[in-house]
C-alpha cells in the first residue's frame, strides 16, 4: 500500500504570498521560449538604449535585497557601480535563504515601494508576474544584450510575454565519478566530454557498489543524485523520454506528471534505490558528503561541489556530461538566480539603471569573477574557454559545465503555484526511493497538485 503522508503544512511563505497579495486575476500562459528570446534583428527594433544617468545633484538612494551568501562579495560591485553612478547609492539589505523570500512576500504583498531592487529564485517568477509585483524590464536592453542572455534563463526570467526578472546565473548539472574505485572494479569511466546514458549507468552502479567487510552493509555506494527529491535534478529524466513539467498553461499537471514518460522515469529512479540498491535509501549523509569522503562512485551533482568538496580531494576524480535516456532527448537542468524591480519602487530610474549594470557588461564579468557560479550570459560563459585560471585540472573542469549550461537547458516549471508543485512532488520522490508503487505515486501527486492549482484558476 502506497504510503499516504499527513496533509502538507504550507510553508510562511505560502501563506505570507496568500495573505498579502490582493486577489488573483486569472492565470496567464507563461511566455513560451520563442516570445521571450526574440531573434536578434526584432529585439533591435524594440529595445531601447538604458536611459541617461541623471544629471541631478541629488543623491538618490535605492534599496536592494538579497540573501547574505552574497554579502560581502557583492559590496565591491555595488562600489563598481557607485562610481561609474554617483548620483546613486545603493544600499543592500541581506537575509537567509528563507528569510529573504518571507521578506519580499510581506513587503511587495503589502505594496511597499520598498526594496527597489530585489534578487528572485528563478521558479517564483510566474507566482511574483501574476500578482503583477515586478516591473518590465524589456526596453532597458538593446537587440545586442538581450541575445547575449541564454534563451532559457530569459523563458524562465519572463511572464506573459515580458521580461520580469533580468538573468543573473543560470545552472547545470555533470556526472562525478570516483575513478579510484571505477579502477577497483575494473570499469572504465566515461571521458570528460563524453555522455553516458542512464542504462549505461543503471549496468555499471551495482558493480561499484561495495560491502567492504563482508558484513552484509554497503559501504561504498555505486550510484545517486545530489538532491534525491528535488524536481530541478530529477526533471530531466521524464523529459528525456518526451515528457513535460506541466501542462501549457502552468497549472495542469494530470496527463502530464503521471503520463508514461513520468512512470518509466522513475521507475527507473525506484530500481535505482529498490532493486539494483546502488542508491542509499538513507539520505541522512548527503550525496556530496559520501562523494567527498570516497564512499560513492558516482553521481549527478552541480560543478559547485567542485569547488566546495573536491579541490583536495585525496582521491582521483573527474567528470562527465549530463546523462540521457538511450533513443531519447539530452536534456540538462537549468535555473538559478536573476534580478527584478519592485513596480511600486519610487526610484525606477536608478534601480532599472542597477539591474542593467548587473546583468551585462563589465558588471556582469565583475559579478561571476567575485561569485564563481555560472552566469547566464553567454559571453561571460565564453571566459571559461579563453581564461588561463581553467587550464588546469580541477578547475579546467568548469569548462565542461559552462559549455553544458548551453545544451539544452530546460526551465523547471513555468508556474504561479510552483511552490505547491515542487513540495508535493518533494515528497513523492522520497515516497517512491522508500518503495511507493511508482503510478499509484504519482497519480496521488497529480490530483494533490490539481486540488492546489484550483486557487490559481480564479
Amino acid at each position: 500500500m502506497l504510503r499516504l503522508r499527513a496533509t502538507i503544512v504550507i510553508s510562511l511563505v505560502l501563506v505570507l504570498i496568500l495573505a498579502a497579495c490582493a486577489p488573483i486575476p486569472a492565470a496567464a500562459p507563461p511566455a513560451s521560449e520563442g516570445e521571450a528570446a526574440q531573434a536578434p534583428e526584432a529585439a533591435e527594433a524594440q529595445a531601447e538604449a538604458p536611459a541617461e544617468a541623471t544629471t541631478s545633484e541629488e543623491v538618490v538612494t535605492i534599496t536592494y535585497l538579497a540573501g547574505n551568501w552574497w554579502d560581502p562579495k557583492l559590496e565591491e560591485l555595488i562600489e563598481m557601480f557607485e562610481a561609474e553612478n554617483p548620483n546613486i547609492q545603493v544600499e543592500p539589505e541581506y537575509f537567509p535563504f528563507n528569510q529573504l523570500f518571507e521578506q519580499i512576500q510581506v513587503r511587495l504583498g503589502a505594496n511597499s515601494p520598498d526594496p527597489d531592487v530585489l534578487m528572485v529564485d528563478v521558479p517564483l517568477v510566474a507566482g511574483y508576474g501574476l500578482r503583477d509585483w515586478l516591473l518590465p524590464l524589456d526596453d532597458i536592453y538593446t537587440g545586442e544584450e538581450r541575445a547575449d542572455f541564454l534563451e532559457a534563463a530569459l523563458e524562465a526570467g519572463s511572464y506573459n510575454g515580458n521580461l520580469i526578472a533580468a538573468p543573473l546565473q543560470t545552472s547545470t548539472q555533470l556526472l562525478f565519478y570516483n575513478a579510484d574505485l571505477f579502477e577497483k572494479a575494473g570499469i572504465t569511466p566515461p571521458g570528460q566530454d563524453e555522455r553516458w546514458t542512464y542504462e549505461q549507468i543503471a549496468e555499471v552502479a551495482p558493480k561499484l557498489t561495495f560491502d567492504e567487510d563482508g558484513d552484509g552493509v554497503t559501504d561504498i555506494w555505486g550510484f545517486t543524485w545530489e538532491q534525491t527529491d528535488r524536481i530541478y535534478q530529477l526533471q530531466p529524466m521524464p523529459e528525456s523520454l518526451g515528457g513535460d513539467a506541466i501542462g501549457e498553461d502552468g497549472l495542469t499537471v494530470d496527463g502530464v506528471i503521471n503520463s508514461q514518460p513520468w512512470i518509466d522515469a522513475f521507475t527507473y529512479y525506484s530500481d535505482m534505490f529498490n532493486v539494483l540498491k546502488a542508491a542509499p535509501q538513507d539520505d541522512t549523509v548527503g550525496a556530496s558528503d559520501l562523494f567527498a569522503t570516497g564512499k560513492l562512485s558516482m553521481y549527478i551533482a552541480g560543478p559547485w561541489n567542485i569547488g566546495n568538496n573536491l579541490m583536495d580531494a585525496d582521491f582521483n576524480w573527474g567528470v562527465s556530461r549530463h546523462p540521457y535516456f538511450e533513443g531519447g532527448d539530452i536534456v540538462t537542468p537549468t535555473g538559478s538566480w536573476h534580478i527584478g524591480v519592485n513596480k511600486n519602487s519610487d526610484q525606477v530610474e536608478a534601480a532599472t539603471r542597477f539591474v542593467h549594470f548587473m546583468t551585462t557588461g563589465e558588471g556582469a564579468e565583475k559579478f561571476w569573477r567575485l561569485d564563481q557560479n555560472l552566469p547566464a550570459q553567454k559571453s561571460v560563459l565564453a571566459l571559461y574557454e579563453t581564461d588561463p585560471a581553467f587550464n588546469e585540472f580541477p578547475l579546467s573542469a568548469h569548462r565542461v559545465s559552462a559549455d553544458e549550461a548551453t545544451v539544452n537547458p530546460v526551465p523547471r516549471a513555468v508556474s504561479p503555484g510552483f511552490l505547491e508543485y515542487e513540495q508535493i512532488l518533494q515528497d513523492t520522490f522520497s515516497d517512491i526511493r522508500n518503495g511507493a508503487d511508482v503510478t499509484e505515486a504519482l497519480n496521488l501527486a497529480a490530483e494533490r497538485i490539481e486540488s492546489e492549482m484550483a486557487k490559481y484558476r480564479r
